[in-house]
């Protein structure tokens, strides 16, 4: 029996750096790639993306587990055909990971429809926050089992000091800063995959990091730099951040604005040396590999 994760190539971003942050992590586990790749499929007849999924599907044995990471940025038809193709193998359980909602994306060909017929064919299901299952739930998808991830973290080898710049870093997919916080030092570092080491050498020149929207993926990046965080209250990291005293929690824009330039040094001394302490779980994946680790225990005895 073996474990795949799919990682999507030729999608770079936010997207493209989840994927990797998980891939990296199962592949100390001794969890095998599946690899996908982003092309406008629509230019493939049936038989041609038939072909392509055989392939893509090469490795995959008989009672084989497979953790296909959503949305994995291909199109719904692209998505459609894997699973047929991994439907096709005996005892083969599939695992959707579900990191963000697809049809929320621009970039994204998904109808909510689409994601609710696709994933509701899956074995079990993991989901990067609470409420992300509730709005799936809420929408049509079944009640299987499932696993919570909560805390993401992001592999690298760059392990960085403390600087205490007076700076709040916001993590976008865009260079844009959409928040209403001009009064502020703030320097928006884009998702990237291609680029993670850079933006994480960036971040690591000192200040807050800024996790205001559904997409925590940002705690892990903030992390690996080894910076404290200023959270959204209501959001599925909270209680980490700040049982663990690795930054504070903000109900709006003007808390934030408080915590950014009035915290004092003592207090910013003690976040700088809570984040030190947890630094090594994040950047040698640890929390990602128990999340792993637990599905494949969950998958056997459940499924």
């Amino acid at each position: 029996m073996s474990v795949h994760i799919t990682k999507t190539y030729n999608i770079g971003g936010l997207i493209g750096l989840r994927q990797n942050a998980v891939k990296n992590a199962g592949e100390t586990l001794g969890f095998k790639e599946m690899s996908l790749f982003k092309f406008p499929d629509a230019y493939d007849s049936d038989d041609e993306l038939h072909v392509r999924m055989d392939g893509i599907i090469a490795s995959l044995c008989p009672e084989d587990i497979v953790i296909f990471q959503h949305p994995s940025g291909e199109s719904p038809r692209y998505d459609g055909f894997l699973f047929e193709h991994l439907r096709r193998y005996h005892g083969t359980k599939i695992v959707a990971f579900i990191q963000e909602i697809a049809s929320d994306r621009d970039d994204s060909e998904y109808s909510l429809s689409d994601e609710i017929t696709l994933l509701n064919r899956a074995d079990m299901f993991i989901f990067a926050s609470a409420a992300l299952r509730d709005y799936y739930i809420a929408n049509g998808l079944k009640e299987k089992p499932y696993l919570i991830q909560n805390i993401p973290d992001y592999m690298t080898d760059i392990c960085t000091n403390e600087h205490k710049n007076k700076k709040l870093y916001i993590m976008a997919e865009t260079s844009q800063n959409e928040y209403p916080l001009n009064n502020l030092n703030i320097e928006v570092v884009q998702y990237d995959e291609y680029r993670a080491m850079e933006s994480i050498l960036r971040l690591s020149d000192g200040g807050f990091g800024l996790i205001w929207d559904a997409d925590e993926q940002a705690l892990g990046l903030y992390m690996a730099a080894g910076i404290p965080v200023i959270v959204k209250k209501g959001l599925s990291c909270e209680k980490y951040v700040t049982d663990n005293e690795i930054g504070a929690a903000a109900t709006d824009f003007e808390d934030v604005y408080q915590i950014a330039v009035s915290e004092s040094e003592d207090k910013l001394s003690q976040y700088y040396a809570n984040v030190k302490k947890l630094q090594n779980l994040f950047i040698n994946g640890i929390y990602t590999r128990k999340l792993l680790l637990d599905t494949l225990i969950l998958c056997r005895e459940r499924l």
